[in-house]
């Protein structure tokens, strides 16, 4: 339904009125010449609205009582006004029938009636060249589907392959139209750049503003989230846990490393067929062609992956094909994998007698599908999402973890899907549980069972930590640390309650400390320059915050493992984090500068900033050296968590005394812990 505003509708009234509008004079234009034409009295939105619905109208075999019709419904005319319009009408009429009964120009008003229904489809202009194109490739979709059986079925591979690839041809021109209408690239940004000035108003740049930020936004994401075959340790672990759909992970993994070699080797073209190559085989599937996976809650196949927003990042000379390898193994893998697990669910749901022209159980089948893949479902804000992953790194992913732990709790979900929800999220337990035992027996130091510790579901080599929960052991440590209101340290194994003593963090900075690590790396930036502080405590610098927005992930992991792990564990660490299991690498030092005793910033204000960071450095070194030397010794094993703290705080206490006493500062003594010695 359209109606236009009050006021709109008074001007257009009036329009009437003066005689300078009538339905003859609008049929005697062009659509565009028409859209024109009123979009100067009634605006350029209004226009496209009004002259669509006086098209339709024309359409109809009455056409003579239509445009009557149309003239009436817009503006409400009063009683004169409309039998002087439809005499009008009927004395013109006669001439309007011949043209539209002439081929000729009935063609040319039905192609233009073409481009502005198509117009406002795909809510960008539409040309009647671009209108004439979408036409024919609906055309030759229509005449390959006619191919397809009863039974959703095709005669051979060929023919279902053959809709496909044209189904992806009409989407990626359609869809071509309604990025190039909204895309925004730097060539864009310096367009607005010249039309406005090198030094232009602030009032007048909000446009600018705005798209400068989502570019910076969107490709920083998509370059961090890069250079790796991240998807099948990360988003799709939960596949790869459950031994019912092993098999397809393993297959689909193979795959993507084909991906990625023809897409290095052939560059963006090669990584673009890929993708249309695998949306044209989902697009033949029976279960696509019959509307399962669109059937409720859709499936998410042939959408972009939040992690890759933009493929822009392809576009950069050389390293360009490895941005783009990641991206299509990614998108490729993704959309494999999620059509493999809801063709299982979907045969499996039939063999149980469930019905599945049901859109909840089928929308239910197809939400499970994607949580398991990495992307939850945002419900109502799912509309919003976009503007959301501005501030973090990949909220469908988080929400696919929260909703494999509370089986989707708070959303219609049918019987059967929730059923299947829980027996994945079991599985999951048993193998995770299987692989942290296996790793406990041949080194118990390597696993923390405690759900306090940030070491919790991660497998402990040297000072770094391998994920084995995809990311979902971080909610459940979050959980623990508020139910327990403690925590306990992944280094010493000391365990603090929350809100004892003066400083000390509570349950609202260990939920803000939790929600910061999921920051986008555009918000983390910007925290750190709000905050003047970078996660490692130091003082945020241009090249630094540079770094975080343009340096892959992977390579900021494998900069910081060299400053604090051991080399011989360096490439386990690069092949880990390029698979996406996440590695954290972090040890015994301390950063001075975050300290907010009086007495640290007594001696900073005594040696100056050299020095200080010279001492902190020294201090490190002789407190790591210490620590490696004893952490793997029989004595030091058999202590308590309690014990292992305090003697770690004896030995910072002891070892900071003896760096201030060679810097020349009198250390306030504090009194040690009575411990066993090692």
């Amino acid at each position: 339904m359209f109606c236009l505003p009050a006021k709109i509708a008074e001007k257009l009234k009036q329009a009437f009125k003066e005689g300078k509008v009538n339905p003859e004079r609008l049929n005697d234009l062009t659509s565009a010449q028409r859209r024109d034409f009123l979009t100067e009295i009634i605006g350029k939105e209004n226009a496209q609205q009004v002259n669509l619905l006086f098209e339709q109208k024309l359409l109809l075999k009455n056409q003579e009582r239509a445009m009557y019709d149309w003239a009436n419904e817009i503006t409400g005319l009063s009683k004169e006004a409309k039998e002087a319009t439809l005499t009008k009408i009927r004395e013109t009429y006669a001439e309007k029938k011949r043209r539209l009964e002439d081929p000729a120009e009935n063609e040319k008003f039905l192609n233009e009636i073409t481009s502005d229904v198509y117009s406002r489809k795909y809510k960008t202009e539409v040309t009647l060249e671009e209108a004439q194109n979408i036409t024919e490739l609906a055309q030759d979709l229509k005449r390959a589907k006619e191919k397809m059986k009863e039974d959703f079925t095709w005669e051979n591979k060929k023919d279902g392959l053959e809709y496909g690839a044209t189904k992806v041809a009409f989407d990626n021109y359609t869809g071509g139209l309604k990025l190039e209408a909204t895309k925004v690239g730097l060539p864009e940004i310096i367009g607005k750049f010249k039309e406005k000035g090198m030094m232009p108003k602030v009032g007048a740049t909000a446009d600018l503003g705005k798209m400068s930020f989502n570019f910076i936004a969107e490709n920083s994401r998509a370059i961090v989230a890069s250079v790796d075959n991240s998807f099948w340790g990360r988003q799709g672990i939960k596949v790869l846990f459950n031994p019912k759909y092993s098999k397809s992970w393993a297959q689909n993994f193979a795959k993507s490393f084909i991906d990625i070699y023809q897409t290095l080797k052939g560059g963006t073209k090669a990584g673009d067929a890929i993708v249309d190559a695998t949306k044209a085989e989902i697009y033949s599937r029976k279960n696509y062609l019959n509307g399962r996976y669109a059937q409720g809650k859709k499936l998410d196949v042939g959408i972009r992956e939040e992690e890759f927003p933009t493929s822009l990042p392809s576009k950069i000379p050389v390293v360009g094909r490895v941005f783009k390898a990641a991206e299509t193994a990614y998108e490729a893998g993704a959309m494999r994998l999620r059509a493999d697990i809801a063709d299982r669910l979907y045969a499996l749901a039939e063999k149980n007698g469930i019905d599945l022209t049901n859109p909840i159980e089928t929308g239910s089948i197809n939400q499970l599908t994607n949580s398991m893949t990495g992307r939850g479902s945002l419900g109502r804000v799912e509309t919003i999402a976009p503007i959301v992953n501005k501030a973090f790194f990949s909220i469908k992913f988080f929400k696919s973890n929260l909703d494999t732990l509370t089986l989707h709790a708070g959303t219609e979900f049918s019987p059967f899907a929730r059923k299947q929800a829980a027996q994945n999220l079991l599985m999951n337990i048993a193998t995770i549980g299987t692989i942290l035992t296996i790793a406990n027996t041949l080194d118990p130091d390597s696993v923390n069972s405690d759900s306090r510790s940030a070491n919790f579901g991660k497998i402990k080599i040297g000072d770094s930590r391998f994920d084995m929960t995809g990311g979902a052991g971080s909610i459940i440590i979050l959980a623990s640390r508020i139910a327990t209101q403690s925590t306990k340290s992944s280094i010493t194994g000391k365990v603090t309650n929350l809100g004892e003593g003066y400083g000390a963090a509570d349950g609202m900075d260990v939920f803000w400390n939790f929600t910061e690590n999921k920051f986008s790396p555009m918000f983390s930036v910007i925290k750190e320059i709000v905050q003047q502080e970078t996660f490692e405590g130091d003082k945020p610098t241009l090249l630094n915050e540079a770094k975080n927005l343009t340096v892959p992930i992977i390579f900021q992991e494998g900069a910081s493992a060299i400053q604090n792990e051991k080399s011989a564990n360096l490439l386990l660490i690069l092949i880990a984090d390029g698979l996406g299991i996440s590695v954290g690498t972090y040890s015994i030092k301390s950063n001075w500068g975050q300290s907010t005793s009086k007495e640290m910033a007594q001696f900073k204000e005594k040696v100056g900033d050299k020095k200080f960071k010279e001492a902190n450095d020294k201090f490190n070194k002789d407190m790591s050296d210490w620590f490696d030397g004893v952490q793997n010794t029989e004595t030091y094993k058999n202590l308590s968590d309690d014990d292992k703290g305090g003697i770690i705080t004896n030995k910072r206490t002891e070892i900071k005394k003896k760096v201030f006493r060679e810097y020349g500062f009198k250390y306030k003594s504090e009194p040690a812990t009575k411990l066993p010695k090692l």
